[in-house]
């Protein structure tokens, strides 16, 4: 049987998932963070999954998402996209140490995953936490400088009224940098890092994460024994059946 649990953290609201007969005892752990626009129940498959193989699984919602979400227009949400990241990430930590404190981690066997945006947070709390002891991403991407500027042209070439000046939307993205994994390679350090990414994926490039993974390589920062790159070269922005199954073999086999 599987436990599932709401909790709220510091007003965070957390689902926490494991086995029935181990729900109070401290497991190995992965916190798996949400896309955009879903939420922390849509991410349960993984969840049970892995549960039935002895492992927590922590889902938070992100700020303005799920049972946290507020009456913001998409226009609104969208440009609050790298606020909610950052955030993400501090609230990463909050999570972790409140079940911590309830005895439920392992603190040597915990992981952190995440689809499209969680992924990108993911990525982002590497650089500042060594906790995390391996690390998943779904259609995500290290690159924020880089995805930041991607996006801000995007918005240009179709015309959308930008709320604040291109001076202050690029010194916004330099604040980002503290967080680029793509420009602080070596904070990865010998972490085990799997990296899912459809090749047609028009939301988040599959060049951008393709690049990074060949940088990791070619300047010696990783090797395929710890950082695995899967692609599939018909999906786009949507995270296959198989990828789902891969990442959870991953994850039981490296936790």
């Amino acid at each position: 049987m599987i436990q599932i649990e709401t909790d709220y953290v510091e007003n965070i609201p957390v689902l926490n998932i494991a086995p029935s007969d181990q729900a109070d005892e401290e497991l190995p752990t992965l916190i798996f963070l949400h896309g955009f626009t879903s939420s922390k129940e849509q991410n349960l498959s993984y969840a049970y999954l892995l549960a039935k193989e002895g492992i927590r699984v922590i889902l938070p919602d992100f700020p303005h998402h799920g049972e946290r979400a507020i009456h913001l227009s998409t226009k609104e949400r969208n440009w609050k996209f790298w606020d909610i990241i950052v955030q993400g990430i501090t609230e990463l930590e909050t999570v972790k140490n409140h079940y911590i404190e309830k005895g439920h981690i392992n603190i040597e066997r915990i992981g952190v995953a995440g689809t499209s945006m969680g992924s990108i947070t993911m990525f982002g709390a590497l650089t500042q936490y060594d906790w995390i002891k391996l690390s998943v991403s779904m259609m995500g991407t290290p690159c924020y400088e880089d995805f930041a500027n991607l996006m801000l042209k995007s918005l240009q070439n179709e015309g959308v009224e930008l709320p604040i000046s291109i001076a202050e939307l690029e010194e916004k993205f330099r604040s980002l940098k503290i967080f680029d994994l793509s420009q602080n390679p070596q904070l990865l350090g010998n972490r085990p890092l799997l990296i899912w990414h459809g090749e047609a994926d028009s939301v988040v490039p599959y060049q951008l994460t393709k690049r990074f993974y060949d940088k990791l390589l070619y300047n010696g920062y990783a090797d395929t024994d710890q950082v695995h790159m899967l692609t599939d070269q018909v999906a786009g922005h949507k995270v296959t059946r198989d990828a789902c199954h891969q990442a959870v073999d991953w994850i039981i086999e490296h936790i």
